[in-house]
């Protein structure tokens, strides 16, 4: 016999064997029943969650020969075609493939004719979304008056690019992902069936890793039966996905919290030689800090935290290690960190160990709001404030008498903002918190993806090109873009007068107000340099030392000069 993998042979065939989804399979019972179904049906969610089997069942609920019924008997010549995906009353059409005007023309050709057996004539259309326009404009009139014998079900996981004049003719049923308990409890089934031996924790990594999609479970379980030998353990799961051991997070937040630098090289170290995805744990670490900030802040914690029932129990020992703030700045750290590793400027096993390196020492920053209370109160203990911030004040005072017109007293002695929430930011406090008009860089990097999914709506490749950009200072109505020193073509492209203008129109869009664009290329020695030619300033030139100082320090941040 054929061998048929386990996200096939487990599909449930009934809608009491659909995993969590019970508010759609009741509406469906429901509807059945009291023999309201509608003419045209959407399913839309995420990818694995059960959208196509639903539909087969529904399918089967109302051509069953016992039906229309809330529970097919599975037995009739019409359930087992259905089953069997060879049914000439039910046809699948996957909306990828025929996504053009001849095949629905064919379609709405086709519906005239009765069903050859069944009850009804249903039409299941996978990824409806990526039919063409003209498609979508073929299929409306025969989507609002079908004939009393066909029943279409359409699936899609991106539902908002379905028109609203397919969406407002269908009912639609929004399915959700799968809790990481309820694949867990479907994975023991299908072991439990199978005959395979499986540690309980192996089971939660697999549903965990998924995230909530119950197929891409069921066949990483398929899989891990045929590597393992005999029993899927733990370690099989970590080899299999590349991920680091529960035990390997908690020496790293040891490590942390006792200042051990060269305990975190040792690790980092093991992780890459045992072939670990860097990407991965700097994912899982991330995940880890957020658990004991949730841990920390939240009274009823254990609910919103996907991890073992050991690890929880170890992460909540260490939260008294963690302030709230460094938790906060952590956070903020290990999310720069995923950019960085998303376009490295150098090797993730470094940018990893720069990263973590700077968790070891952030309980030794100052917040902005003990410097700002310093400066306002005028005090003058040695120990009120550190020799760096000593040094600032007479950088700040060197260059008003020598006149230097790069920085003001006031940018200066917000060079050195280093938060408790947040990561040392020099760029942001360079430029200035806002502009004249109310419009802060915080507004620009809010609505920065809208900006991009409108100007890719417009111009697919221009959205290319913008994409590597990012938002690095607000003047008044003028939004710079900074641009890596690698993508100058990028900045020539981006400052043709009818990309700046669809890039602008944009803006005003989604900033509900006018604003003009400037590209600017980012230099990684810390200054952001115009094409025009403008020289970069060096250290011993008019850079006062808080800045080179901070900048030895926080490899990557950047430093906005305005001459």
């Amino acid at each position: 016999m054929e061998y048929l993998i386990y996200a096939r042979k487990f599909r449930p065939q009934t809608f009491e064997e659909i995993v969590g989804q019970e508010t759609i399979t009741t509406t469906l019972k429901n509807a059945i029943r009291q023999e309201r179904v509608p003419q045209s049906f959407l399913f839309s969610g995420p990818r694995g969650v059960g959208k196509t089997s639903t539909a087969r069942i529904l399918a089967k609920a109302l051509n069953c020969k016992e039906g229309p019924t809330e529970k097919p008997c599975g037995k009739c010549i019409s359930c087992k075609e259905i089953e069997q995906g060879n049914s000439m009353d039910v046809l699948e059409v996957d909306g990828a493939s025929n996504r053009g005007i001849e095949e629905i023309r064919t379609l709405r050709e086709n519906v005239k004719f009765k069903p050859s057996a069944g009850r009804y004539k249903i039409y299941i259309i996978d990824e409806v979304h990526s039919l063409t326009g003209d498609a979508f404009n073929a299929l409306l009139k025969t989507l609002e008056e079908p004939p009393a014998h066909v029943k279409f079900i359409f699936a899609t996981t991106e539902s908002h690019k379905v028109p609203l004049t397919i969406l407002s003719r269908c009912q639609r049923l929004q399915f959700k992902r799968i809790s990481v308990l309820e694949a867990v409890g479907k994975l023991e089934e299908i072991a439990r069936k199978e005959k395979l031996k499986c540690e309980k924790n192996a089971l939660f990594m697999i549903a965990k890793a998924t995230e909530g999609a119950l197929r891409d479970a069921e066949s990483l379980l398929d899989q891990l039966a045929s590597f393992s030998e005999g029993k899927i353990k733990e370690e099989d799961v970590l080899t299999l996905l590349g991920l680091a051991p529960e035990e390997m997070y908690v020496s790293v937040l040891a490590a942390i919290r006792e200042k051990k630098g060269d305990e975190i090289f040792g690790l980092v170290k093991k992780l890459y030689e045992e072939g670990a995805d860097l990407a991965q744990f700097a994912k899982g670490l991330f995940e880890v800090f957020r658990h004991l900030l949730v841990l920390k802040t939240a009274s009823k914690a254990e609910v919103l935290i996907e991890a073992s029932a050991e690890m929880i129990v170890k992460l909540r020992k260490l939260t008294v290690d963690f302030q709230q703030g460094e938790l906060l700045l952590a956070l903020s750290i290990l999310q720069n960190l995923q950019i960085q590793l998303r376009r490295p400027v150098a090797s993730p096993k470094l940018l990893l160990e720069a990263a973590l390196l700077k968790l070891v020492y952030m309980d030794g920053l100052k917040s902005v709001e003990d410097l700002i209370q310093y400066a306002s109160s005028g005090q003058k203990s040695a120990s009120a404030i550190p020799a760096v911030e000593k040094k600032t004040q007479k950088s700040v005072e060197a260059a008003r008498e020598a006149g230097t017109p790069s920085y003001n007293a006031t940018k200066a002695t917000a060079l050195p903002k280093v938060v408790a929430q947040a990561e040392v930011s020099l760029r942001s406090h360079a430029v200035g918190a806002s502009s004249e008009e109310g419009l802060t860089l915080n507004d620009v990097e809010r609505v920065w993806p809208q900006v991009i999914e409108l100007v890719k709506a417009k111009r697919m490749s221009l959205s290319l090109y913008l994409a590597e950009a990012e938002p690095a200072e607000v003047e008044g109505s003028v939004i710079v873009l900074g641009l890596p020193s690698e993508f100058r073509f990028h900045k020539e492209t981006l400052e043709k007068e009818l990309n700046k203008q669809v890039i602008e129109e944009a803006f005003a869009q989604a900033l509900n107000k006018k604003v003009r664009v400037q590209c600017v290329v980012t230099e990684r020695e810390g200054t952001i340099q115009d094409m025009g030619g403008d020289r970069t300033p060096t250290k011993d030139e008019d850079v006062p030392d808080i800045v080179s100082k901070a900048l030895e320090i926080f490899d990557g941040s950047k430093v906005i000069r305005k001459d």
